[in-house]
C-alpha cells in the first residue's frame, strides 16, 4: 500500500441546539438555524478563502480517488457533509492547521458564539480504518476539548438577562449582544433570499399563525430519524478503497436529506396550503393550516405550526418517509400559549421526541415510527420526566407507534368529535380520579350519545382509557367538530 500524508478530518460544533435557542425570539432562532445550516460550507465555499479547496461533494468520486487528489493540486477536497457534519480531506497536516485557523476566525465574525470541534486522523489507504480512527479521535474530542466562553463582563456592564454576554447596541426598545446581532443579520439575509419566507403560508411572526386572543395555541414539532449510525456502518462495511466509500457515504447523505427532509417538507407543503385554500372563506379555519419549518436538514427537522395542524403534519410526513423504503423516525411535539419561552417548549419537544426513541431501541421495535406529545399548560420548570411522572405517567399512552397505535388514537379521537367538550374533559378528570369514577363517566355519556359514534369505545371502555385520556388533553385542538 503506497504512503500518503494527507489528513481526514471531521468537523462539528459544540450544544447546537443550545446556540439556536438560547433565546426566545423567533427571528434570532430563525437567523442561528441559517448560520448554523452554512457553518463550515460558507467558508470552503469562498474562493476569496485563500485556499484551493473543492468543494463540489455531490458528484462521484473517481476510480483512485486518492491518487487522482494528491495529483490535482488541491489543498483540501469535501469528502461529504451529513448529520450537520463535514468531512475533509487535506493535502497534509500542515495545510489542515493553516485552514483550521482561517475556518475558527471566519465562524467566530459570522456566529460569535458557536465553538467547533475539529477532529482529525492519517490517511492509511484504508478507508473504513481510517474513518474508524476518524470518530475515535472527534468522541475523544467532544469529550476532553474546550468549551468556548465568548466573553467575560465586568459588574458595570449591561448583560443580557438570558446570555449573560454584554450588550453592545440599542435600537429603540430592542438591545442586542454580539452573537443576537449577527443572529438578525442572518435572518434578514434568510428573508429576503428565500421567497418561501414570504409566501402566504409562512408567517414570519408566531402571533400571526393563531387566532390571537381566542385560540393561540402552536406546536413545535422535532423529527429525528433512527438507527442512522448503523445504517452508515452497514453501507460502508467492507469498503476500505476510498473510492467506494466515499461513494457510498455521497450518496447516502444526499439520499437521506431528500428522505427526511426534502421530500416531506415538500409534501407537508402541499397538503396544508391545499386545506388553507379550500378555506378562503373563513379566515378562522384557514389559519389553522399555517406552519414554518424552523430547522431541516440531514435526518432532522424542526417545525413551527398552528396546534390544529399537527396530526395532518405528522401524517403526512410518516406516510412520506415510509413510502417504499424502511426508514424510520421519532417526533417530539410540545403543545405551547404563543408567548410561552421558546427554547424550554424546544426542550420538551426534544425530549417527547427521545421518548419515542427509548421505545424504538428495544427488542422487536426496530425500524418502528413513535409519537409523543405535551401539553405544555404553565411554566416549564421540569424535564419531561418529571412533569410525567407528577401528572400523566398512571393514565397516558403516550408514545404512540404510529401504524397501528397512533392511527387508532386519531379514530377513537373522531369518534369522539360528536361529543360535548365538557363531556370528553369529565371523562379525562374522572380517569384521574379512580375507576369507578370512570365507568359511571363512560355510562352516563353512552346514555346521551345519539349518533352511535361512541359505542366502539364504550365496548372497550377498559383497554381505551388511557387512549380516552390522551384524547381529552388535546380534544379542543384535534378533534371537536371533526366528522
Amino acid at each position: 500500500m503506497p504512503e500518503y500524508q494527507n489528513v481526514l478530518a471531521l468537523y462539528d460544533c459544540r450544544s447546537k441546539q443550545e446556540y439556536i435557542y438560547r433565546t426566545n425570539r423567533v427571528r434570532e432562532i430563525a437567523g442561528a438555524s441559517c448560520l448554523l445550516a452554512d457553518l463550515f460550507m460558507g467558508f470552503f465555499k469562498d474562493k476569496e478563502n485563500g485556499f484551493r479547496i473543492n468543494a463540489e461533494w455531490k458528484t462521484a468520486a473517481p476510480e483512485k480517488y486518492l491518487e487522482v487528489f494528491n495529483a490535482s493540486g488541491l489543498d483540501a477536497e469535501i469528502v461529504y457533509e451529513g448529520g450537520g457534519n463535514l468531512c475533509v480531506i487535506y493535502k497534509n497536516q500542515e495545510i489542515y492547521k493553516k485552514i483550521n485557523r482561517a475556518l475558527s476566525r471566519n465562524i467566530l465574525d459570522r456566529t460569535f458564539g458557536v465553538s467547533i470541534i475539529a477532529s482529525s486522523a492519517t490517511v492509511t489507504g484504508d478507508f473504513v480504518k481510517d474513518r474508524r480512527n476518524l470518530y475515535l479521535s472527534n468522541a475523544l474530542q467532544k469529550n476532553l476539548g474546550a468549551y468556548h466562553t465568548p466573553c467575560n463582563v465586568l459588574p458595570i456592564t449591561q448583560v443580557d438577562r438570558v446570555t449573560y454576554q454584554p450588550i453592545v447596541k440599542k435600537e429603540k426598545d430592542r438591545q442586542y449582544t454580539t452573537e443576537s446581532e449577527k443572529k438578525m443579520k442572518a435572518y434578514h439575509i434568510l428573508f429576503k433570499e428565500k421567497a418561501v419566507t414570504k409566501s402566504e403560508m409562512f408567517k414570519e411572526m408566531f402571533d400571526d399563525m393563531t387566532d390571537k386572543g381566542n385560540d393561540s395555541i402552536l406546536a413545535i414539532i422535532y423529527i429525528d430519524g433512527n438507527n442512522m449510525g448503523s445504517k452508515v456502518k452497514a453501507i460502508t462495511e467492507g469498503k476500505t478503497e476510498y473510492t467506494d466509500g466515499i461513494n457510498a457515504l455521497r450518496e447516502f447523505s444526499q439520499q437521506t436529506n431528500r428522505d427526511f427532509v426534502e421530500n416531506p417538507i415538500d409534501a407537508i407543503t402541499e397538503r396544508l396550503y391545499a386545506l388553507y385554500q379550500e378555506n378562503q372563506n373563513d379566515p378562522k379555519e384557514q389559519i389553522k393550516y399555517l406552519f414554518r419549518p424552523i430547522i431541516s436538514g440531514g435526518d432532522e427537522i424542526t417545525i413551527v405550526c398552528n396546534a390544529h395542524a399537527v396530526p395532518e403534519i405528522l401524517e403526512t410526513y410518516f406516510e412520506t418517509l415510509t413510502s417504499g423504503s424502511d426508514n424510520s423516525a421519532c417526533a417530539g411535539v410540545a403543545l405551547f400559549h404563543s408567548h410561552a419561552p421558546f427554547a424550554d417548549v424546544y426542550r420538551i419537544a426534544e425530549e417527547c421526541c427521545e421518548s419515542g426513541k427509548n421505545f424504538s431501541h428495544l427488542a422487536g421495535n426496530e425500524n418502528k415510527n413513535y409519537i409523543d406529545f405535551h401539553f405544555c399548560h404553565a411554566g416549564i420548570t421540569n424535564s419531561l420526566d418529571a412533569i410525567r411522572n407528577a401528572q400523566e405517567k398512571e393514565y397516558t399512552a403516550r408514545p404512540y407507534e404510529y401504524q397501528k397505535e397512533w392511527k387508532d388514537f386519531i379514530r377513537y379521537g373522531n369518534k369522539t368529535s360528536s361529543l360535548k367538550r365538557a363531556d370528553i374533559k369529565d371523562l379525562g378528570e374522572a380517569i384521574v380520579k379512580g375507576d369507578s369514577y370512570y365507568q359511571e363517566e363512560i355510562r352516563r355519556i353512552k346514555s346521551r350519545d345519539k349518533t352511535g359514534d361512541f359505542e366502539e369505545i364504550y365496548q372497550n371502555a377498559e383497554q381505551l382509557k388511557k387512549y380516552l385520556f390522551d384524547i381529552s388533553v388535546v380534544f379542543d385542538l384535534w378533534f371537536a367538530g371533526k366528522e
